[in-house]
């Protein structure tokens, strides 16, 4: 079974910390596109970077906003290594977009 990090951990390992909303349960962001188009195409590379890592989140979209939740199922919903590479990944993407 994977570590369950503590909220010290992921704030010192998460890239932009300051911009996810953390907790020991998931992490937590929400990015606002310029309009449905742009917000759908972060999506779609967030979906391949998910399957590149074998690692999904939770996705919410509302025409320009979208909303990520990750946690690891296999680790009792608790946030591990596995969640903090895979937002580090698209805080990368999103990072190289802008």
């Amino acid at each position: 079974m994977l570590k369950a990090l503590t909220k010290q951990e992921i704030i010192q390992q998460l890239k932009g910390s300051d911009r996810w909303s953390i907790n020991t349960r998931e992490l937590k962001r929400t990015w606002e596109f310029s309009d449905f188009q742009e917000a759908m195409s972060f999506i779609m590379r967030v979906a391949f970077l998910a399957e590149q890592h074998n690692h999904h989140p939770v996705i919410n979209n509302v025409y320009s906003k979208v909303e990520l939740r990750i946690t690891t199922h296999d680790a009792d919903n608790q946030v591990t290594e596995r969640d903090i590479i895979l937002a580090n990944s698209i805080s990368d993407i999103r990072h190289r977009a802008e």
